[in-house]
């Protein structure tokens, strides 16, 4: 997904990773396929659903609804090394700096008048436009949208739990659901679902299909199991078999495309890749000494910035939030599948970003890998929303109670602009060197 960027004044990145999963270069083609077919479909006069992340894409695949994810195309773009000439010309128009890149990279692509320059030829105006309430500034980047090209937007509000977890909560996320959450709060969101329908319907032509729907859940939660089996794996092995550069895009492209069978057998060849690795004693490092967790959203314009620490320090980014919220987020049982994909969303939510769930499970996650350190892509600066949200005090204090330090960088993971290889790679080698080693050497 890396390419180079001719601009001179872009930032250096750590070199172009050496290798990867076997399958990566397939996944990526479908992908890219996938695209053109959708274009085509456009093109044809089909209505294009443009929704975020917080919405599940699960409606519209059983709706037969063409639809893409404005993190997922935001991903794409910084992958192809387009993040600082497009946010600048959004600058450029009078939009601050800070503007969250994960969020508005979509909308700055949309400035783009050449499509030869345009990743796979750009994306097309949509038609149709959904946001949640997870982010305010996604919210009223939603809006920008609307506003601009003049499309109907329908948004959705979460409400959050407010009742303490019950005890065990953790292990009974697949059906406990409702005991954990609350049913008012299932109910807000399943009813919100329901008139998404209904405004699908309307501006679409297009009817729901329950059963089909039912069938797009059951393809999610047969997915999401080799997903659970591949993180169980990988946190169990030592030396772990793979970093996180590998199983960002091994998890994410077919979660883009979850509940199609192609996603499915695609969760499942990479656990079965994963297990021959581990039956082979392949390692990332084999000389492992630490294991990194990195929070936050994946560093789509510089994947080969993980492996630098492995060849240098035998330090392997182990951990990243893909796999694990496909592992305990997604897989979800019930009868009602409109239920269902609200008790999903959610527990994904709360998993995230919601304290105190989200201080608990990712204190169990690092438990379960083995984690040495936390590398935080947030930094407490007025720029870095995104990466602050959900990880601010409370979530430091508690990997602190544990033992295990953690370090801010404060950068954007779609914004390459600010980005500075060499003195990044500097203050996580210091991190890992007179944090990390130095406080085992005293133990």
């Amino acid at each position: 997904m890396m390419s180079e960027n001719s601009d001179p004044s872009a930032p250096r990145f750590a070199n172009r990773r050496a290798h990867n999963l076997s399958f990566a270069k397939e996944n990526g083609n479908y992908n890219r396929e996938w695209f053109v077919e959708l274009r085509g479909r456009v093109q044809a006069g089909e209505k294009l659903a443009f929704v975020n992340a917080d919405v599940p894409t699960e409606i519209f695949k059983a709706m037969d609804i063409p639809v893409v994810m404005n993190q997922w195309w935001g991903a794409v773009v910084a992958a192809k090394q387009k993040s600082g000439p497009y946010l600048q010309k959004l600058n450029e128009q009078g939009y601050r700096r800070g503007l969250c890149g994960y969020c508005s990279l979509a909308y700055a692509s949309m400035l783009e008048t050449d499509p030869n320059e345009a990743p796979w030829g750009g994306l097309p105006v949509p038609s149709l436009l959904v946001s949640g309430n997870d982010c305010g500034s996604s919210h009223k980047i939603f809006g920008l949208w609307s506003q601009r090209f003049n499309i109907p937007l329908f948004r959705l509000e979460r409400r959050l739990a407010t009742a303490p977890p019950p005890a065990g909560w953790l292990q009974n996320l697949r059906g406990g659901w409702e005991e954990i959450f609350g049913s008012d709060v299932i109910d807000s969101l399943a009813t919100q679902y329901r008139e998404l329908i209904l405004f699908l319907e309307q501006h679409t032509g297009k009817r729901m299909d329950y059963d089909r729907l039912a069938e797009v859940m059951r393809l999610v939660n047969e997915q999401e199991d080799y997903y659970a089996k591949t993180r169980n794996l990988i946190a169990a092995t030592h030396p772990a078999p793979v970093n996180v550069a590998d199983q960002m895009p091994a998890t994410m492209i077919p979660q883009w495309h979850r509940g199609t069978p192609w996603a499915r057998d695609r969760a499942a060849l990479f656990y079965r890749e994963i297990e021959q690795r581990v039956a082979d004693g392949e390692a990332a490092a084999p000389g492992e000494r630490v294991r990194l967790m990195w929070l936050g959203t994946g560093l789509w314009y510089n994947l080969g910035f993980y492996e630098y620490f492995q060849e240098k320090y035998g330090a392997v980014f182990v951990w990243s939030i893909y796999t694990a919220i496909a592992a305990d987020g997604y897989p979800t049982d019930g009868d009602d599948p409109i239920r269902v994909m609200a008790g999903r969303m959610t527990k994904i939510q709360a998993l995230l970003n919601t304290q105190p769930y989200n201080l608990e499970w990712y204190l169990h996650e690092a438990k379960r890998s083995g984690i040495d350190g936390v590398v935080s892509m947030g930094g407490g600066t007025e720029d870095d929303c995104r990466e602050d949200f959900g990880q601010h005090a409370l979530l430091r204090q508690a990997f602190d109670s544990a033992g295990i330090p953690v370090l801010r960088l404060g950068v954007d993971n779609a914004d390459a602009r600010a980005w500075d290889d060499e003195v990044i790679r500097a203050r996580v080698g210091d991190f890992i060197e007179n944090t990390i080693l130095a406080h085992r050497q005293k133990d």
